[in-house]
């Protein structure tokens, strides 16, 4: 009973191991800067978002429910989006749906001022 104790404990101490702390890593970025240097501070994405206007690179970290991970984006805590626009940094922080949703307005209110006016 007790090497399965001290199993358990180096097992739930393994699954933290490689947790990055994406808030903290990210107060060494800068806007401006390429992929690389940010892969080479956050790491790779777990998860890219691209379009023709920007790319952005989402990360975040498992969550515990009880003693089990849960890998789901939408339950992480420490969920952080990086933008770029022409293979820089643009922004960066927690990018939300009502983000998205601004964005794609301001797209679309952009595109009809610059259309010309139908006769």
């Amino acid at each position: 009973m007790k090497w399965f104790g001290i199993f358990f404990v180096c097992l739930f101490l393994s699954g933290c191991a490689n947790r990055i702390d994406y808030n903290k890593a990210s107060l060494n970025l800068g806007l401006g800067m390429t992929k690389s240097e940010v892969q080479s501070i956050m790491g790779a994405p777990r998860r890219t978002d691209v379009n023709s206007d920007r790319e952005r690179w989402i990360y975040w970290n498992p969550v515990l429910i009880g003693f089990t991970p849960v890998d789901n984006e939408q339950l992480a805590q420490d969920r952080l989006v990086v933008t770029f626009v022409g293979g820089k940094v643009s922004k960066w922080g927690k990018q939300t749906i009502a983000d998205d949703i601004t964005e794609n307005t301001q797209k679309f209110y952009q595109g009809a001022l610059a259309a010309p006016p139908t006769k």
